[in-house]
């Protein structure tokens, strides 16, 4: 706790410090966007409070490259179709909307292995996703989703995974319900869109965190704090019946106001606990921020008679202009069966982001998180960025190992659709991040990756 004391105090200091340069456009003003285009555009984003404005054609004068305004109508029916950010439908006379769209990430590798194998330097597909977002009349949204990922550097189907399958109704005032498989409200970067994080992969305690699941929740936004909070079983892919799935309840709340013009303060924190459905046991285990090795150097392994684990957070962010800090500490509790040791582990990390070109990251305060950035020049906006981040496994009997990792990062946003990235990672593990007793303790490799980045 006095690491996370230290940590909000020097996150405050440095808001209070910080100065807006003349003519830089604040990073807290939300972007003109079309929510139905947000809506889900992170495995974890939380459908919002309203639907989009009245010109849901309306962009940031960003550059497009591929993709055209392209529109079609059908005779005699009332079906409008238009290309321009994915597939779009509209009905004529009626309040039906259907988005159909997609992202891709490309992935390049270089490992400097240093007393392992991480695996084979090279390319892969680092992810894809097909969605549907929509809404079938003003109150109602919906959102479905599937995705894959690589297994280890290759795409043999083994990562193939339904994302988000749920409806959202916004007819409340201020007040959104959700029904159906999505992300459980919990910590400032997993809830950030995939397409908008600052670095290729999210920090090593990010695995801590819930995952989607199937439930029932709520979300509602008060001008300067928001709640979230929600009742899950497991994810529809678990293959299990109810009576034998395990159960959560995981709420967030944040605090984000704008004490002066051009400067954020975002504060926030989250709380979940979980019962295990059975005692076949309970691990977490971390990739050293790559996504192309199947490396896993922390690793608890089944940790056996656990009854439930109750995880916790603390996030804060603070930007002012082209430059944003952004923190958090998770930590996770499992309370296991009479005769066996309770656990605890940890993590946490912080990195700092500056624009060169003017840019700023966009923040939505509705939803207390970052999404992908407004383009202001016609060459894109380059950030450049550093980042470090500690998960600790170890506890009692378990040695999971200690993981420290130091990133670089250059991000170039081309356009909406398009941003190229460069990550150079540090490893630092000690003796017993070894991968379970799979492989050598102690072992520092260093990490080269680039990312192609392409969303409809």
């Amino acid at each position: 706790m006095p690491r996370v004391i230290i940590f909000s105090i020097l996150l405050i200091h440095i808001w209070g410090s910080a100065t807006l340069s003349a003519g830089e456009k604040p990073a807290v003003e939300e972007p003109v966007e079309d929510e139905v285009n947000e809506l889900g555009e992170g495995r974890k984003w939380i459908p919002s409070l309203s639907f989009p404005p009245s010109d849901p054609d309306s962009v940031e004068g960003e550059l497009y490259f591929w993709n055209r305004d392209v529109s079609l109508d059908f005779a005699n029916t009332n079906l409008h179709l238009s290309w321009k950010r994915g597939l779009e439908f509209t009905v004529k006379d009626s309040e039906f909307y259907l988005r159909v769209g997609g992202r891709i990430f490309v992935d390049i590798a270089k490992y400097f292995e240093d007393r392992n194998d991480l695996g084979d330097d090279g390319i892969g597909l680092r992810n894809f996703m097909i969605e549907m977002n929509g809404r079938f009349n003003k109150n109602w949204l919906f959102r479905l989703s599937w995705g894959g990922f690589t297994n280890g550097g290759r795409f043999d189907g083994s990562g193939a995974y339904l994302d988000d399958a749920y409806v959202s109704y916004i007819g409340f005032d201020k007040i959104a319900l959700v029904l159906g498989q999505h992300g459980e409200p919990f910590s400032l970067e997993d809830m950030s869109s995939s397409l908008s994080t600052t670095f290729m992969e999210r920090a090593l305690p990010n695995a801590l965190v819930t995952g989607s699941n199937v439930g029932a929740s709520f979300n509602t936004y008060r001008g300067w704090w928001g709640l979230n909070a929600g009742l899950y079983a497991e994810d529809l892919e678990s293959g299990r019946d109810l009576s034998d799935q395990g159960y959560g309840l995981t709420g967030r709340i944040y605090f984000n106001p704008a004490f002066s013009k051009g400067k954020l303060f975002h504060l926030g924190s989250s709380l979940s606990v979980r019962d295990i459905s059975d005692t076949d046991g309970f691990f977490f285990r971390r990739r050293p921020e790559s996504g192309l090795t199947d490396v896993r150097y922390v690793d608890t392994g089944d940790v056996k008679n656990t009854e439930n684990v109750l995880r916790y957070n603390i996030e804060a962010a603070v930007a002012a202009g082209s430059l944003s800090i952004q923190g958090e500490y998770i930590g996770a509790k499992l309370t296991r069966d009479s005769g066996y040791e309770n656990l605890s582990f940890d993590g946490w990390y912080i990195f700092a982001s500056w624009f060169p070109t003017g840019g700023s990251r966009n923040y939505f305060h509705r939803e207390g998180v970052f999404g992908y950035p407004e383009i202001k020049s016609k060459n894109g906006e380059l950030e450049l960025a550093v980042r470090y981040s500690i998960l600790d496994l170890t506890d009692g009997p378990v040695r999971g190992g200690t993981e420290k990792n130091i990133t670089f990062g250059v991000n170039w946003y081309l356009s909406r659709q398009i941003r190229l990235m460069a990550n150079y990672i540090i490893v630092d593990n000690d003796i017993f991040a070894d991968a379970d007793d799979t492989l050598e303790g102690n072992d520092d490799p260093r990490i080269l990756q680039f990312r192609f980045q392409y969303r409809i």
